[in-house]
């Protein structure tokens, strides 16, 4: 059951593109002890998996219903997890890059028919 039950977990977080580190936030323990969690080394109290299930935003039930673990519903209002500041400046800095890239290719595209 243990097993079954931290499966699910890991693969309803991953369908939702969560971190384990973002879901060890939200439930205010450190990655490590979430991350036994999901290998199924620590079993989760009640409370903490009704916070797990309402952090994925599923029953808590769901964790323990019977059969495969199929695709998930699509989700009407998606969250991705936490973007860090560090990864919005990465993010700013290559788009910087690509615009950057563009108009360099642009010119010799100009450069280019008018020598023709």
């Amino acid at each position: 059951m243990k097993a079954k039950v931290s499966f699910r977990i890991r693969k309803l977080r991953e369908s939702k593109d969560f971190s384990q580190e973002n879901m060890a936030n939200d439930l205010n323990i450190t990655a490590s002890a979430y991350s036994k969690i999901e290998r199924g080394i620590t079993d989760p109290s009640v409370g903490r998996l009704a916070e797990i299930a309402k952090i994925l935003e599923v029953n808590i039930t769901y964790f323990f219903q019977e059969g495969e673990v199929g695709k998930w519903e699509e989700n009407t209002n998606p969250s991705y997890g936490y973007a860090t500041k560090t990864d919005l400046i990465e993010l700013s800095n290559a788009i910087k890059q690509l615009r950057q890239e563009l108009l360099l290719i642009r010119k010799e595209i100009k450069t280019g028919k008018q020598k023709k």
